[in-house]
């Protein structure tokens, strides 16, 4: 999985899917977008239909960023390949 791919396609899920109003990075503290419970629960969905894989929205949180995000992506992505 490419990580420049993944980065991109969680920022564009970012800006694509809510109103925000700042410029998103891979380094964008979740804290500073004030993303409500709904809103990381939905990000949770999207991610999951886009990439199959299950992650919480509270692991999103507690993953603080796209970067932290991107990380879960790849390290759950590769646990379900090779467990499949």
């Amino acid at each position: 999985m490419n990580s420049e791919a993944v980065t991109q396609n969680v920022v564009k899920i970012l800006t694509d899917n809510f109103e925000l109003d700042q410029e998103i990075t891979p380094s964008t503290d979740f804290g500073e977008l004030e993303l409500d419970s709904l809103i990381m629960l939905e990000i949770s969905v999207i991610i999951e239909r886009k990439y199959g894989v299950k992650i919480p929205e509270d692991e999103l949180v507690e993953a603080g960023s796209v970067a932290g995000v991107v990380a879960l992506i790849e390290s759950r992505s590769s646990i379900e390949t090779s467990a499949g």
